[in-house]
């Protein structure tokens, strides 16, 4: 691993543990978002760059902003913001009975990349083997030749769903003045 991944796995810890330890929500929602989009960056370093569109779009793009809309619409009023250890001492130990657990659980995992024998790993990209495209160009590939018609139905049903949403939330005045 390069110092580019340790650097983002380091920064994707610390958001995790903001999201955890926040006390204003609207923060611990920022977290997330910062968390899913560093996992993403890591899944693009490892060349899977359609895990890496597939946290964007569903979890930064869907799941975070509904958390962020709710947590708006709630307005919740933060009273007190100072940061209390005496509240949270469960779910850090529970943290590093996990942490410890991990450490025992993979004792053959050492985190110096001297010792580390690249030899030992065989690792084939059968992507790369047979078409020489990336992992989002051989989706789009799929989708558009052999499930072309299937994904049009898919996105006639969310356009209808759409405007089925936007008639039901229109409120219509009774007196309109046509000139």
């Amino acid at each position: 691993m390069t110092f580019f991944n340790y650097f983002f796995l380091s920064l994707l810890g610390l958001c995790s543990f903001l999201v955890i330890s926040s006390k204003n929500p609207l923060h611990s929602i920022l977290s997330l978002v910062s968390v899913f989009l560093l996992s993403s960056i890591l899944a693009l370093s490892l060349e899977a760059e359609f895990l890496a569109l597939s946290f964007v779009l569903v979890y930064v793009g869907a799941i975070a902003i509904l958390f962020l809309f709710v947590v708006i619409m709630l307005d919740i009023k933060m009273t007190d913001s100072s940061f209390d250890l005496k509240e949270r001492v469960f779910v850090y130990f529970v943290i590093f009975i996990l942490l410890v657990d991990a450490q025992f659980m993979f004792p053959q995992l050492n985190f110096d990349p001297n010792l580390i024998s690249y030899t030992d790993f065989t690792w084939i990209n059968w992507c790369s083997e047979i078409d020489n495209l990336s992992n989002a160009q051989l989706l789009g590939q799929i989708l558009y030749t052999y499930y072309f018609v299937f994904f049009l139905i898919a996105g006639l049903i969310l356009f209808v769903a759409l405007i089925g949403s936007l008639m039901l939330t229109i409120k219509l005045n009774k007196f309109y003045k046509i000139s």
